[in-house]
Parts: C-alpha cells; structure tokens; sequence
C-alpha cells in the first residue's frame, strides 16, 4: 500500500467520490432491482388473478351449457391481447380440460388437472371479489411461468387457469437496467468531473503553500502564501504566513548576530596573532639580554674569577673559589640554553630546517627517544611566522610525546611545495582518544588548543589522530608564504 501513501490527494479526493457512487449505485441498484422485482410480480400475480376472474365470470353460463367453441374463443382473444400471458386453460369442477389456448395438447410436464389448496395452505391467496386464487410456478423452455388459478364459483363450475410468462418482465427489468447504467454512468461523468473541480479547489492553495514551504526550506523566507477563502486552509495560509514572517525576523537577527559574530571573531584572531607576534618578539628580546647582557656578565665574573683564582696561594681558599667558578659555568651554560629555546638564533640565521636537526638532536639525547627526521630540502625560505610556527609546534609535540606516550621512537617529515608547507609528527606510543582531543579543543588547554591556534591564525590546520593500534599522528599544513 506504499503507492497509495504516495498518491496524490488529487486523485485520492476523485477516487473516494468515484467510489462511493459506486458503491451508492450498486447499493441503490440491487435495492431498486429486487424491489421492481417483487412489485412486478405482485402487479403480474394481480393482473393474472383479475384476468382469470373475468374469464371465470363470462365462462360460467358457457360451462354450464357445454359451449366449448366460446370458451375457445373467449381465451384465444384474451391471449392475444395480453402480451405476458402465456396460456389460458379452463377446467370443469372434476378438472377436465374444457378450452385452451395450445396448438395441439397441453406441454409435457403441465399437470391436466389442478388440486386447489386450503386457504391456509395456499402458497399465495389473494382475496380478488370474494374469490380465493392460488399461484403455482413452473420452470420453461421459456423461462419462470406463473400459473394463477382462480375457482369459478368456489370450484363448483371448474377453474381457469391462466400461465403468465415472465420473459416480458425480464425484458422490461433489462431495459430498466440499462437505463439505469446509462443514468448511472452520466451521473458518474458528472460526478467526476465535480470531484475533479473540487479537488481542484482544495489541492490548488495547498499547492502553492508546498511551493511556498519548498522556497523556505532551500533559505528564501521572502515568501508569501495567498489566502483565497477564510476555510480550514486559509486559516493554514495565515499560519504559514505567520511562521515565514517569523523565520524572516529570526533571519535578520541571526544575520545581525552573525557579522557581530564574525567581526568578534576577526577582533579576537587578530588579537591572538598579535599575541603570537608579541610573544616571538618578545622571546626575541628576552634571549638576546639573557646572551648579550648576563651571559656577558657571567663570562666577565669567570674572568674575574679566573684572574683571582691566578693570585691565590692558599689551597683552601684555591678549592672555594674553584667550586664558586663552577657553579658560575653552570649558570652560564644553563642560561646559554634557555636563550637558545626561546629563540634559537639558527632558526634567524640559518633557517627552520636546521633549527628542527638541532633542537630534534638536543631533545634526543636528553630524553633517551630516538627521532627521525627528513625533509626534502635544507634550504628553503617559507616566512618568518610560518617558521616560527612549525618551531613551536615541534617543541610542543615533542614535550607531549616525552610525558604522555610512553614511545620508542619518533619519526618527522617537513615537505614543502610552491604552496603549501606540510610537517608530520608520528610516534608509536600509546596513543590519545578522539575524546580527548577533542576536550582539549573545547576546555582550551594551552599546548592542543595553542598548536591549533597558531596553526589556524596563519591560515593553516592541524590534525591528531590515533591508530587502532596506538601511535599519534600530528600533521600540519600551512601556507609556504602568507598573503
């Protein structure tokens, strides 16, 4: 029953009209048929009686004075005037046959005489003129034959027995029907064409509010539905109208929160770029004074040292001042390093590739990791922003993989195209969820939420996924030179 889910309502509104005229006419045509049946039959049982009653009055002197030429001629022309009956047979009272009107003897499976029921037990009596008739049916070569017999002075004289033929009846009930059909069929033609016109009526406004809610749906709220009549779908006209209007000013606010969105958002990317900007800057500055500045005045107090360490003669004060110069070269070469990892100068100098083999060489050795690394070519200009980017990255990835991962060995790519720079970070250690990513992107944590940030304010992106078998992924893309 898919299909008539699917059908139109159009077709449905003509197909339910159709069908219950249809089933009114077959209805009102099996009503009308029996009940002309019976009434015919009644009119031809009544009909039949008053014939037979007629004759039985003119034929009683006849059968009295045994004048069977009249009683002859009498029912011959009777039967010639009535078109539905089929015979005519008059009877004495013993049940001997007086006139007919047969060519020769009476049809086989006729019975000669006749046995008048009591009135109780008469299959139909009739009181017609004082007089009791009794109706008998017999089946034909021509049909259903109806014999009415009437008693002449309460079967006292004899009986006339008159056989009325239904064929007649069946050819009127025929011609009837066929009337009817045609009737019925110009009914329906009627019918149809009301029940598309009404169809029409309804499905017409429903159309244009499914159109109407289809240019909603593809985003164009700049619609109107016409309200025709004030009926059930008018008022579903105002409605819809009502909620376009709605979704229009929904539309208008959402657009208006939209650009404030969006300009907050350009504020807030330009801050964090700024942000970034400063910070490097910054890192530039802070390990230039530590180099520059105190690393300087550390290797001027080892001079110093150095010097006094030349005019002593006592060995006690030889061995303080040895251990003092120690912890000097201690903090000079800690210092040194924590210049570097703010801003290594071979990532200015030299460039990002070489800056990555150092810092990849440095963190190997410390944390016991082997890591590999490859990259297409040493030399390559890609932007002050997008290496320092990659750099901090790096640095990132590889603290997280030293605290969390639990890995035996680190492999990393940089591939540089016309376009685009792409580095991949992999490990084999235990991996991170798809979960724990992703809180890491909602609750902004510094190091995820910071690679994301710095990835996407360049214009860039960056992805972390995780194996079935465990292992990190990190790959990053960013533009080769910024617009």
């Amino acid at each position: 029953m898919k299909w008539l889910r699917r059908l139109s309502i159009y077709y449905k509104i003509n197909g339910i009209i159709l069908a219950m005229l249809l089933l009114i006419s077959l209805v009102m045509g099996i009503i009308m048929t029996k009940t002309a049946t019976h009434l015919i039959e009644d009119q031809m049982e009544k009909r039949g009686a008053e014939l037979a009653s007629y004759i039985g009055v003119l034929s009683s002197n006849d059968i009295l004075l045994d004048d069977h030429y009249a009683l002859f001629d009498r029912v011959n022309k009777t039967k010639q005037n009535t078109d539905d009956v089929r015979y005519i047979i008059i009877t004495n009272s013993a049940g001997h046959v007086l006139a007919h009107t047969f060519d020769n003897s009476l049809p086989k499976g006729l019975p000669v005489t006749v046995t008048m029921q009591p009135p109780s037990l008469s299959a139909s009596n009739t009181n017609l003129a004082n007089s009791t008739y009794q109706v008998t049916k017999y089946n034909s070569n021509e049909g259903l034959i109806r014999e009415i017999v009437m008693p002449i002075e309460n079967g006292a004289i004899g009986y006339v027995r008159v056989g009325m033929s239904e064929k007649g009846t069946e050819q009127m009930m025929n011609k009837r029907m066929k009337d009817f059909i045609v009737l019925i069929f110009l009914v329906g033609v009627l019918a149809a064409a009301g029940a598309t016109y009404l169809a029409y009526v309804i499905i017409s406004p429903l159309r244009g509010l499914t159109q109407a809610a289809e240019q909603i749906r593809r985003g164009n709220f700049q619609v109107y539905a016409d309200i025709p009549h004030e009926d059930e779908v008018g008022q579903l006209s105002k409605v819809f109208n009502d909620m376009a209007q709605s979704l229009r000013e929904k539309q208008l606010e959402n657009n208006r929160l939209l650009e404030e969105l969006r300009t907050k958002e350009a504020l807030r990317a330009g801050l964090i770029k700024k942000l970034f900007s400063v910070q490097e800057e910054e890192r530039k500055r802070l390990s230039r004074e530590l180099h520059d500045e105190t690393g300087q005045l550390l290797a001027s107090l080892l001079a110093y040292m150095k010097l006094l360490l030349s005019k002593l003669v006592n060995d006690e004060q030889k061995e303080v001042l040895l251990a003092a110069r120690n912890v000097a070269m201690d903090a000079l070469g800690g210092l040194r390093k924590i210049a570097v990892e703010l801003r290594p100068p071979v990532l200015d100098d030299l460039g990002l590739p070489a800056a990555m083999k150092k810092y990849i060489q440095t963190f190997s050795e410390q944390q016991g990791l082997p890591v590999h690394f490859s990259v297409q070519e040493d030399n390559v200009d890609m932007g002050s922003e997008v290496s320092s980017a990659l750099y901090r990255i790096l640095q990132e990835s590889l603290t997280n993989i030293a605290k969390h991962a639990q890995a035996s060995s680190v492999y990393i790519t940089l591939s540089v195209n016309d376009k685009r720079v792409e580095m991949v970070i992999k490990d084999d250690g235990l991996g991170i969820g798809t979960g724990t990513v992703q809180t890491a992107y909602y609750k902004n944590r510094v190091g995820i939420y910071g690679m994301r940030e710095r990835a996407e304010m360049l214009g860039g992106s960056l992805s972390i996924e995780s194996g079935k078998a465990g292992g990190t992924t990190v790959v990053v893309t960013l533009p080769k030179f910024l617009g």
